[in-house]
């Protein structure tokens, strides 16, 4: 029993530890907004060697030099620490890209807060603002590159995303569908349909026969078809292309002269059907072009 007191102690101690002991450096009292918006410290005046960095591994975090230009600090460490007693720098971030010049970027004339976004709204230590790859996509989005990843990465980097786990081939359409553009940063469009096109010789993507029950499962689940293929511009070329047309269309009563015939009821409860097919470069419907050739 006494044994068992002492297990549940340890325990509670540790997770009492883990729960109250902060990493170093976040007891630091910095607000980023106060010296940008208020003090109009540029940025450089603090991260000197950003301007001349060649290396991510670089450390351009400012010392208690740098802020002693401004700030009386000698024996006043409770100017900026929460508790002198604990008061310690602010660590390294460990997870950083390889490949990332600032000297590169800083000459293409970016500002900081193209990629640190938000950082004049910061007022705490512990918001990174460190740039999401969206950002660095926005710039360097020539992902048909062979070696496009490698820009930034080393080649002995593991690139896999997290989610990308053993059941990502089954899950991915429902992740694409959500957030494609997610997917772009990698993969062009031709990827997935390169992928597609080779499941489809084992019927993994698509089932026997779809081409001719295709449509059924297209007036269901547009959405679905759209994760792969442009809205109705596929459509469209692919029916042009193999002379397809609509069942209605073959009515005796399609187009009547006296009274428009089927075509133009259809048209009245369904006009968007209509201009899939019938228009212009703009998407403008075409029926005046038929109409006033037959007047």
């Amino acid at each position: 029993m006494k044994k068992g007191l002492n297990v549940i102690s340890i325990f509670i101690l540790t997770a009492a530890v883990i729960v109250f002991s902060k990493p170093p450096g976040t007891d630091l009292k910095f607000s980023h907004k106060y010296h940008i918006v208020e003090v109009e410290v540029e940025c450089s005046d603090c991260h000197s060697a950003a301007d001349t960095s060649l290396l991510s591994t670089d450390n351009l975090l400012p010392d208690h030099k740098t802020c002693s230009e401004c700030h009386e600090i000698e024996d006043n460490c409770k100017l900026c620490h929460k508790n002198e007693e604990t008061a310690s720098a602010v660590p390294r971030i460990q997870n950083y890209i390889a490949n990332f010049p600032h000297i590169k970027h800083k000459s293409d004339k970016l500002s900081c807060e193209k990629c640190h976004s938000r950082i004049k709204e910061s007022e705490s230590i512990a918001e990174k603002h460190l740039p999401k790859m969206s950002v660095c996509t926005d710039c360097h989005n020539d992902v048909s590159r062979t070696d496009y990843c490698f820009t930034c990465h080393s080649k002995g980097e593991n690139l896999t995303p997290p989610d990308h786990e053993l059941a990502w081939k089954k899950q991915h359409g429902i992740a694409s569908y959500m957030s494609s553009n997610n997917c772009a940063e990698c993969h062009t469009k031709n990827f997935c349909i390169d992928c597609h096109r080779k499941d489809n010789l084992d019927h993994k993507t698509h089932p026997l026969n779809y081409v001719n029950i295709h449509g059924i499962y297209a007036k269901g689940n547009k959405d679905n078809c759209y994760t792969c293929h442009e809205e109705l511009s596929f459509c469209i070329d692919c029916h042009r292309q193999k002379m397809v047309m609509p069942r209605n269309h073959a009515s005796a009563n399609w187009s009547n002269r006296t009274t428009g015939g089927a075509h133009a009821r259809a048209a009245k409860l369904d006009l968007d059907s209509c201009i899939g097919c019938h228009s212009d470069i703009n998407g403008n419907p075409v029926c005046i072009e038929c109409h006033e050739s037959k007047k």
